[in-house]
């Protein structure tokens, strides 16, 4: 029997109403091929995903990479340092009372919640957020976030180009396990509670105020924690950008295109669930003849869709990258991390 998420492994039930290629079998009798539903297919997707994240993971712990990048001779200012200390306990917190939280309300339950299925997909993309730099270093976390490197360079298609900003373990955790979580949830009660006072809101109008809200949130979270000294976009293109040629410089376009666009496409899923509690990627869950793996599918069938929109996300914003051309021109070491072009170190091999 095939391990693989085929029909076999997931026990979809048969469709007799379906359309299917047709075939005879031993006794002369035709019978009708069973499609697999969408639910399995995109399944099957996410874990082709999982599979590549596994690869780069794995080359990354195994590798001389996977060792913290330095603060380097600039010092970190105290209160700075102060913020990513306690960011980072409230991360540990956050990130364990999620686990409580998903494994009380399974067992309540009965059955894994569809927010724990969000989180989870949500965290199956997490892989793809080094991204950002994958052609030209824009982007970079203060290095004095706990870390351990990054994975960015075994990601297939990654530019080679020198050193390169580590990645926030923890934050990166929380991020996914615990701000997201709690962002969906008071956005959905905020959802329910406008569709209470005007009933005739619709979808369309939903979509169109949270687009403006989260412009609005993203770009100010952005901005406030930038001039926290937790990260910094280090190269921007100066036409769609604020406060060009400093350290709090900031692309509207990574706003309007990731905390708006992104952010609310991936909240849509679980807003406007369907049959109760499922979300549009469930679509045909009702043919699964398990029981024990139903949530696994549900989580990689998401994870695909939400893998898809990253990928097609940080394809664009690389485009847009090759033409960010502001810089400031005094970048701290603890941002710079001495990658190319930044700061005074040597131009980036591929941008001569």
């Amino acid at each position: 029997m095939s391990s693989s998420f085929g029909s076999s492994s997931l026990g979809e039930k048969p469709d007799s109403g379906s359309i299917g290629q047709t075939s005879p079998d031993d006794t002369g009798t035709v019978t009708v091929a069973r499609e697999s539903p969408p639910i399995v297919w995109l399944a099957r997707l996410g874990a082709v995903f999982v599979a590549i994240q596994a690869y780069v993971y794995i080359r990354w712990i195994f590798s001389d990479s996977f060792s913290p990048i330095p603060t380097g001779p600039d010092e970190v200012p105290t209160h700075t340092l102060v913020i990513i200390r306690a960011s980072e306990v409230i991360c540990i917190v956050g990130v364990i009372a999620s686990i409580i939280w998903l494994v009380h309300r399974t067992r309540k339950d009965g059955k894994f919640p569809t927010l724990g299925v969000f989180m989870m997909g949500w965290l199956l993309t997490c892989w793809q957020d080094v991204g950002v730099n994958a052609v030209v270093p824009v982007f970079s976390y203060n290095s004095a976030f706990l870390n351990m490197g990054t994975w960015g360079e075994f990601v297939p298609g990654w530019v080679a180009k020198g050193p390169e900003t580590p990645a926030p373990i923890l934050y990166e955790l929380a991020d996914y396990m615990l701000f997201l979580p709690l962002a969906v949830v008071g956005i959905d009660k905020l959802v329910k509670s406008a569709r209470a006072r005007w009933p005739r809101l619709n979808k369309a109008g939903i979509i169109v105020a949270l687009l403006l809200i989260f412009l609005i949130l993203d770009t100010a979270s952005e901005q406030f924690l930038q001039r926290q000294g937790l990260w910094s976009y280090l190269r921007v293109n100066d036409t769609w950008s604020i406060f060009t040629g400093t350290l709090n410089q900031f692309p509207l376009y990574e706003g309007v295109f990731f905390g708006s666009v992104v952010m609310v496409a991936s909240m849509c899923f679980y807003l406007f669930r369907r049959n109760g509690d499922q979300l549009i990627t469930d679509a045909g869950i009702e043919r699964l003849k398990i029981t024990r793996g139903v949530a696994v599918v549900r989580i990689l069938a998401f994870s695909a869709v939400m893998n898809v929109i990253l990928a097609v996300f940080f394809l664009g914003f690389n485009l847009v990258n090759m033409h960010a051309d502001v810089a400031p021109t005094d970048v701290p070491s603890y941002l710079h991390q001495n990658m190319c072009g930044l700061a005074e170190n040597p131009p980036c091999p591929h941008l001569k």
